[in-house]
């Protein structure tokens, strides 16, 4: 089947739990899709930009978009049940397990929030935030590790927001290098390193670390 939003606005990011289909466009909407029958459950209206993250665990969707604000949604529904107001340009990337939310923003700032209640718990920030857009995040049950276009990874509390430390510093940080992505564990981090304009050349940095 063919699920589709106006021909004309690209489909940035799609999430499936193997139930049904979310996607997200350029179109600032985000559609709830049967992928049985190719029908449109249910049209997400709200943003008033582009949509280009979603985070779907089969009862909320997520959706973060270039209007700056984050949306929760009741997938069953399509009732939207909160808008999370506080970064200052597009969501880049989000992850969701059960009602905390981590949000990293091309304004530099990672975001936890409690979805349940739509409070922003802990802006992770300060003179050791980042310096340039997140480019990528992933948490654990204590640990958040977010990357960055300014080529650094770094190491958060998550229950605290409080910095612990820079897992991964480029030296070319600053002049083109960037950690594109992060995927981590308890105490291993696999970085995709690279450049804009070949200053870094790409890789990935496997670590094992200790949290102090």
């Amino acid at each position: 089947y063919i699920c589709s939003h106006a021909s004309y606005f690209p489909v940035y990011s799609v999430k499936y739990d193997g139930k049904v289909v979310v996607s997200g466009a350029y179109d600032f909407l985000v559609k709830v899709w049967s992928p049985e029958d190719g029908v449109c459950l249910h049209t997400l209206q709200g943003h008033t930009n582009r949509v280009y993250s979603l985070q779907f665990d089969g009862i909320h969707i997520v959706s973060g978009s270039l209007d700056t604000s984050i949306r929760v949604w009741k997938a069953e529904t399509g009732q939207c049940l909160h808008t999370l107001t506080g970064h200052q340009s597009l969501t880049s990337g989000m992850e969701l397990k059960g009602n905390i939310l981590v949000s990293g923003n091309a304004d530099s700032t990672v975001k936890v929030w409690d979805i349940s209640t739509g409070r922003c718990v802990h802006t992770l920030q300060g003179e050791n935030k980042h310096q340039s857009a997140v480019t990528s995040l992933q948490f654990t049950k204590d640990f958040v590790v977010t990357s960055s276009d300014d080529g650094t990874v770094k190491l958060w509390d998550l229950k605290n927001g409080e910095f612990i430390r820079n897992l991964v510093s480029l030296d070319s940080g600053g002049s083109g290098g960037v950690v594109w992505r992060v995927k981590c564990s308890d105490r291993k981090v696999v970085c995709a390193v690279g450049s804009r304009n070949g200053i870094e050349d790409t890789k990935l940095i496997v670590l094992d670390y200790d949290v102090y």
